[in-house]
């Protein structure tokens, strides 16, 4: 009984605040139920890029250690994998301080980078500081070209089937991450073409289902079973072939350790 009184009074609750049903939309474990019902198949894979490729030692500059970033990892996954698989054109929906796009374009030919205008911005009421951080770390690299404009309405036409990575990184909601997966299929310059999403995962362990039910949305089916998630990271990957995996395992024990040193540019 008591569980049937504190359904009617969730109900109540509802009707009165309608707005409540979207935090048990987003509940992680509610999107997760959801998740596991639409893919029931669909296995957690993961990879270890410093295991897959051996990688001793890599840089990451410039990197700023503020709100809303992502780890030096994510950053290092994109730089060892436009070397590994000699990128040469780098797209990428999702600016911000363009610590990702500088981070790239020390490894490829062309870099071209979308985020929403500064005037959209500021009708969205964000602050000037705010708005003054974009493009900060990317706006004098010469290879670095910047767009503007949203994802969801923004011409992709003159930019199809050109690039050999693509990096998602712009709205998170279930939708948005659909449609621009989709969108990042049409810019692939073939099949070889590579995918990241960050955000995959929620922190560095736990996956984030809103996310991998876009991701898995926006793919045809025969590309679902090349998705990894990748250890150390916030992120997931597409790659085209078959590579050394392990199934996810939260709160394992570590296999190995990173030295950091800090150094002030």
């Amino acid at each position: 009984m008591k569980k049937i009184f504190k359904l009617l009074n969730a109900i109540k609750l509802i009707i009165q605040r309608p707005a409540l049903l979207n935090l048990i939309l987003k509940d992680e474990q509610f999107v997760k139920a959801q998740f596991e019902r639409s893919y029931p198949a669909f296995q957690l894979k993961e990879i270890d890029l410093f295991e897959l490729w051996n990688v001793q030692k890599i840089t990451i500059t410039p990197y700023a250690f503020l709100s809303g970033s992502s780890l030096a990892t994510d950053f290092a996954l994109l730089k060892i994998l436009c070397m590994q698989y000699k990128v040469e054109k780098y797209f990428e929906i999702g600016t911000w301080r363009g610590e990702s796009a500088a981070n790239v374009a020390q490894h490829v030919q062309e870099v071209y980078t979308l985020n929403l205008p500064d005037e959209t911005l500021q009708q969205m009421g964000q602050s000037r500081a705010y708005i003054a951080s974009h493009r900060h770390f990317s706006k004098d690299i010469p290879n670095i070209k910047h767009l503007f404009g949203d994802s969801a309405t923004f011409d992709f036409q003159p930019f199809l089937s050109q690039f050999d990575l693509i990096f998602i990184d712009g709205d998170h909601s279930t939708k948005a991450v659909e449609r621009d997966t989709k969108t990042a299929l049409s810019l692939r310059r073939s099949e070889a073409a590579i995918m990241v999403w960050h955000d995959a995962k929620s922190d560095a362990e736990y996956p984030r289902f809103e996310v991998l039910q876009g991701i898995m949305d926006g793919l045809p089916k025969h590309m679902h079973q090349n998705v990894y998630l990748v250890k150390h990271t916030l992120c997931a990957v597409y790659v085209p072939d078959e590579i050394i995996y392990k199934m996810i395992h939260i709160n394992e024990v570590p296999s190995r350790e990173f030295k950091i040193t800090i150094e002030q540019q």
